[in-house]
């Protein structure tokens, strides 16, 4: 029998970060049980992109009963957790390993990143600002990379190293050419700027940071 004993009784529990108000999480766990409680948010599914092999990416959709494999390599991308109603729950992660495990009453999902893992039904914007950002950048380089070679851009996108396509992007924010006055944007690029430092402090800034177009030109290889 799966142990969840440890975990708040939500139906997903995103693992709170040590950094003290840090808008991403390490960890995202979603449960989905053989009958809905109806006291919270039951999930009966969980939808996550997945590098299949080196040549498909492919969605996957976890449910309740859960027979099949029990690893699997998260793309970079949006996850989408759907209740009976169809309401959703939505993440946003670079990348990262995932594991299901089940029993008769319950399948688990557990998804782990070394880079934050985002929480898109947060009261907090900055997630949100994060993840729209990310995704412009990454819409501008799918455009280039279809116009020069027939491969598909989400396999490439997710054999880049989680925690390299996080500094990447960030670093590529950081050089945008934002106002001197940020009001519109929020707290957004004071995060980018703060997050950078955070990190060249703590050693995790690697000293040659490849650009976007340089990391999807190569084959990068994950170190999950």
């Amino acid at each position: 029998m799966l142990d969840i004993s440890h975990k708040p009784d939500l139906g997903y529990f995103f693992y709170p970060s040590q950094i003290h108000h840090y808008p991403g999480h390490p960890q995202l766990d979603v449960i989905l049980t053989e009958k809905p409680t109806e006291r919270h948010f039951d999930p009966t599914k969980v939808q996550f992109q997945i590098v299949a092999s080196q040549a498909r990416a492919e969605h996957l959709t976890v449910r309740h009963p859960w027979t099949a494999g029990e690893k699997y390599r998260v793309s970079a991308g949006r996850i989408f957790i759907v209740d009976r109603i169809d309401k959703k729950v939505e993440a946003f992660s670079f990348g990262g390993e995932l594991r299901i495990s089940a029993d008769q009453k319950r399948t688990l999902c557990s998804l782990t990143s070394p880079a934050p893992i985002f929480d898109l039904c947060t009261t907090h914007s900055l997630p949100m600002w994060l993840t729209a950002e990310v995704e412009i950048l990454w819409a501008e380089q799918k455009a280039h990379w279809q116009s020069h070679t027939h491969d598909s851009f989400e396999v490439q996108l997710g054999k880049i190293d989680p925690m390299v396509l996080y500094v990447s992007c960030l670093q590529t924010l950081h050089n945008k050419n934002w106002p001197v006055h940020e009001d519109e944007y929020g707290v957004g690029p004071h995060f980018v700027r703060d997050e950078i430092k955070r990190l060249k402090e703590a050693g995790a800034w690697p000293p040659m940071i490849p650009s976007l177009p340089e990391l999807l030109s190569k084959s990068w290889s994950r170190m999950l």
